[in-house]
């Protein structure tokens, strides 16, 4: 298993050294979570999850959005306050 040695800024930011990032896809804007694990601190990157996602609330053809689900129930309100 390779070391690799970084330093943390007087912000708190932490550079994770390029052949990391190459190796394992980490781009600019790919989001990421720390974890505490046996008391080492894992960088999870989440951009994998985010992908397999993306799509999932879609409505099937023909079926209302959410959002126009929620502008017709809003009118139904209205026209009752009415």
């Amino acid at each position: 298993m390779a070391t690799y040695h970084t330093t943390i800024s007087s912000k708190g930011q932490v550079i994770i050294p390029a052949e990391l990032r190459e190796r394992h896809g980490l781009t600019k804007g790919i989001s990421a979570m720390w974890s505490e694990q046996g008391g080492r601190l894992v960088l999870t990157p989440v951009k994998h999850r985010i992908r397999e996602m993306r799509g999932c609330l879609k409505p099937t053809p023909g079926a209302p959005t959410m959002f126009d689900a929620l502008f017709a129930e809003r009118e139904k309100e209205r026209k009752r306050e009415k």
